[in-house]
């Protein structure tokens, strides 16, 4: 039973960190016409951070995917 729940809540944190990842996409699309070097930096890091977790993410919802397989 443990076990199940561990899985069902690793699935709800993907779930989470999925809506996460698409609103700060959105905030870079929303901010795309903004200028400013500050604004471009925060952007360049927002988007290696973004590229970044979502490669993690894609990782443990593989293993999540396979531990609820077993």
């Amino acid at each position: 039973m443990s076990e199940q729940l561990s899985v069902a809540n690793k699935e709800k944190l993907v779930s989470d960190l999925k809506v996460v990842v698409a609103d700060a996409e959105e905030i870079l699309r929303a901010t795309a016409g903004v200028a400013g070097d500050k604004v471009s930096e925060m952007r360049g890091r927002i988007e290696v951070a973004l590229r970044d977790a979502k490669e993690r993410l894609a990782n443990v919802e593989c293993a999540v995917v396979d531990k609820a397989k077993a």
